[in-house]
């Protein structure tokens, strides 16, 4: 590029996102290309395994009682969840509210380290990378959970057991694409604890699996720091992704020599996420209504997260979000509500809209956001604004 296109360039990003973003992009892409990363992202892994104990689960949210789901959705929404659990076990998945597919978590190519897909010497064989990365979010986990916990029939938690451990022998730590973005790390790594909680019983989650989780959830936790800088620089959901996925592990390991560090980066940079990313009127810095709702549902997760942890103090009732994260989820929330129709669910396609869900806890349509908003609506507005 010309020095003055160029010049132009760094000015015109300078105005739109400020000196703090472009910074923190300019030092990631020189841990990057010097070879940092690489060396960090294997130092926090090995440090994360050092514990010689081992590790215990702990839970962070509350079970629903399977009578009182059985109420919710009815013998036709069971009928729904139960058909889509069993196309899972019979290897196919739906992406993206599609028609299922099959199920693929291991990577096409040989693997590499995850800079070398970053830094462009890998190609991903032409293929778009969310799809590639869209499966091993283990967004299928939370369908399994629920057909699990309302028919407690083992195949649902011997078909997550399985899954996990074909991922966990074909994607080694930093090795291949599902390494590259530590908020797809975050994102499995929230669907881990969540299958960790809900197949605990099962006699399937033998000591000898567990343990296996608990230690991919410790090194899915290792990864996110060393590259915070690039959420910083991206300031939308990755930042918030990365931060709940933190927070997620120090409380479910909390035991952990980590736990502490984990926890207080996830506090912070969640807090700092949602008050640089949500305007006082409760518009989002992603100009989308399903980032925006992607954002509601990493704040109710974090939500669900509070008096969970003994290694936060504050006695308030909300004592991971501070009071002024609250304000601007309810406002937030107001805003999504604006758009909403209440009687589809469905809000205008607003925006960039990749199909993302990334906690599937419900049997109503992709397109449907009354479940999200009146979830936040309990969470953030203290009532219920939709009629069930």
């Amino acid at each position: 590029m010309p020095v003055v296109p160029r010049t132009r360039f760094v000015l015109k990003a300078l105005q739109e996102l400020g000196l703090k973003q472009i910074t923190s992009y300019a030092r990631y892409q020189i841990g990057l290309r010097s070879g940092y990363y690489q060396r960090a992202t294997g130092n926090a892994i090995q440090k994360a395994l050092s514990p010689p104990s081992t590790l215990i689960l702990y839970p962070t949210f509350e079970v629903p009682d399977p009578d009182t789901l059985s109420n919710i959705l009815g013998s036709d929404g069971i009928a729904d969840l139960l058909t889509e659990a069993n196309e899972i076990t019979s290897g196919e998945v739906r992406l993206y509210g599609g028609p299922p597919v099959p199920l693929e978590l291991k990577p096409s190519d040989l693997l590499a380290h995850w800079t070398d897909y970053e830094l462009g010497k890998i190609n991903h064989q032409n293929k778009d990378i969310k799809w590639v990365w869209e499966p091993a979010r283990f967004g299928w986990a939370f369908t399994l959970g629920r057909a699990y916990l309302l028919s407690k029939d083992e195949i649902y938690a011997q078909t997550f057991w399985q899954n996990f451990e074909t991922f966990h022998s074909e994607n080694p730590p930093n090795m291949g694409p599902h390494w590259v973005s530590a908020q797809e790390v975050a994102l499995r790594l929230m669907a881990f604890v969540f299958a960790a909680h809900i197949f605990g019983a099962s006699p399937n989650s033998t000591q000898t699996r567990k343990t296996h989780l608990a230690k991919a959830i410790a090194v899915h936790a290792a990864r996110i720091p060393p590259t915070l800088a690039y959420a910083c620089a991206q300031n939308n959901n990755h930042l918030l992704s990365e931060a709940a996925g933190l927070l997620t592990a120090g409380i479910t390991l909390r035991d952990h020599p980590q736990a502490d560090i984990w926890t207080k980066l996830g506090i912070r940079w969640f807090n700092a996420g949602i008050q640089t990313q949500i305007t006082s009127e409760g518009t989002f810095v992603q100009h989308s209504t399903n980032y925006h709702r992607l954002m509601l549902q990493l704040a109710l997760w974090v939500d669900s997260l509070t008096n969970k942890s003994d290694n936060i103090t504050d006695s308030g009732s909300h004592n991971i979000l501070c009071e002024r994260s609250l304000l601007r989820l309810a406002a937030a929330t107001r805003w999504l509500l604006a758009m909403l129709d209440p009687k589809s669910g469905q809000v205008p396609n607003l925006g960039p809209n990749d199909g993302a869900y990334i906690f599937p806890l419900t049997i109503c349509p992709f397109k449907d956001y009354r479940p999200v908003l009146q979830s936040a609506s309990v969470a953030f507005l203290g009532e219920k604004t939709l009629q069930t």
